[in-house]
């Protein structure tokens, strides 16, 4: 069946309207996401740069929430970048430039001294394993069961030194940078932390098997496999500068 002209030009007018309107829209909604960014003390150019930012964070991967939440940062920092004459673009380059720095973040400087709380339980944990393992383990290979065996009380303690101990020992010889007390001081310091741990290895022979029972070797290595999980949880998860591995 032929279609008329006139009906052909009909058609076309309808399509022309049609998309004349599909384009009216798109441009309100533009304005409407443009209006986001006026008169909320942005300049011109700032609120310009934010639009488009918007529009680039909305095709990436990042939730709803987490764009929200980093364009509220960004309007707080160049709100107050403007009182000293910055711009968007000096402050975080292209858009582009903007959006791949927001999806892939550059990482944190490590800095021990920050980090000494997540470094001292890392190692806590640390110490922990290799000497649940070591008692858990040697207990097959002597003649005389618990002879020579730490008990757990001693185990936690000598671990909990040597953790709040290890990340205080890596500040005291950290390269390139200004440290407070002369060298022969800090070996002094040094020598001193191993005195304690070896009296607390000392000491911990003398405490009541009452508080503080040898194991069962098998609960040892348990322990151990325990404080393995809890070690590469926190070396994940934080900043692990000042560990012994």
């Amino acid at each position: 069946m032929r279609v008329s002209s006139s009906e052909e030009t009909k058609q076309e007018r309808n399509a022309r309207k049609r998309n004349a309107n599909v384009q009216q829209d798109r441009d309100r909604a533009k304005k409407i996401v443009h209006s986001q960014f006026d008169n909320i003390g942005l300049t011109k150019r700032n609120a310009e740069y934010m639009f488009r930012f918007n529009q680039e964070i909305a095709k990436t991967k990042l939730t709803p929430q987490q764009q929200a939440d980093t364009i509220h940062q960004m309007v707080e920092e160049l709100l107050a970048g403007q009182k000293s004459g910055k711009t968007a673009r000096n402050m975080w380059g292209t858009v582009d430039q903007r959006i791949q720095r927001v999806l892939n973040p550059p990482k944190r400087k490590p800095d021990i001294k920050r980090d000494y709380w997540p470094n001292a339980f890392y190692n806590m944990l640390l110490f922990f394993v290799i000497f649940t393992f070591m008692y858990g383990i040697t207990f097959f290979f002597t003649k005389s069961s618990a002879r020579g065996m730490m008990g757990i009380t001693g185990i936690v303690l000598s671990s909990i030194i040597a953790g709040l101990g290890i990340p205080a020992l890596t500040m005291l010889i950290q390269p390139g940078v200004k440290h407070k007390y002369p060298l022969w001081l800090r070996i002094i310091f040094m020598v001193l932390f191993f005195v304690v741990w070896m009296g607390v290895f000392f000491f911990a022979g003398l405490i009541p098997a009452v508080i503080n029972p040898v194991l069962n070797p098998y609960v040892y290595i348990a322990l151990g496999a325990v404080g393995v999980v809890g070690a590469f949880f926190v070396k994940r998860n934080f900043q692990i500068t000042g560990g012994l591995f």
